[in-house]
C-alpha cells in the first residue's frame, strides 16, 4: 500500500511481513555498500577461527537487520514514507544462512495536527528458530 493516510490507520494493524534469507553474498554487498568489511561479516575463513559470537560463521551486520527492520514499513506504506525516529535492540546475532521473518504492526497513534500526525509502528526479526534477533519503533509521520 502507498500514499497511506493517518485516518486510514488502526492500533493493532499489521504490516505485511517478508522472509530474507541471509546468505553469504547478502552480506557481502552490504558490506560493501556499507563499507563496513570487518572480517566477522565477510571472511568465512576467520569467522570459523576466531568463533567471534560462539559459533564458527560469519553473521549479519546489525544495521542490515535495521534496515530490512525498515523495509516492512517502506514495503507497506511506500518508499517515500516519512520515518522520523527509529529505536532498535539486537537480540541475538543473525549467522549466515539463516532465514529471517520480518513482520511489524502499528503500536501506537500520536494526533499532532495535519501533517505532524505519526504511527508508532513495532518491527520484529525472527531467525528460522523462532528466535527475537531484532527489534525496532519506528515514528512515521503520515499525511491527514
Amino acid at each position: 500500500m502507498t500514499n497511506i493516510r493517518f485516518q486510514d490507520v488502526n492500533v493493532g494493524m499489521r504490516l505485511e511481513g517478508f522472509e530474507q534469507h541471509i546468505s553469504q553474498e547478502y552480506i557481502d554487498r552490504y558490506a560493501v555498500a556499507s563499507l563496513d568489511l570487518n572480517p566477522v561479516h565477510i571472511d568465512p575463513d576467520w569467522a570459523a577461527r576466531a568463533e567471534v559470537f560462539g559459533q564458527p560463521l560469519t553473521v549479519l551486520h546489525g544495521m542490515a537487520t535495521m534496515s530490512l527492520m525498515a523495509s516492512v514499513v517502506t514495503r507497506a506504506w511506500g518508499p517515500a514514507v516519512a520515518i522520523t525516529r527509529m529505536r532498535s535492540k539486537f537480540t541475538k546475532p543473525v549467522w549466515v544462512n539463516q532465514l529471517l521473518t520480518l513482520r511489524g504492526v502499528v503500536q501506537d497513534l500520536h494526533y499532532l495536527n495535519p501533517g505532524r500526525n505519526y504511527a508508532m509502528v513495532h518491527v520484529e526479526a525472527i531467525d528460522a528458530k523462532d528466535d527475537l534477533v531484532g527489534l525496532c519503533d519506528f515514528d512515521v509521520r503520515l499525511l491527514g
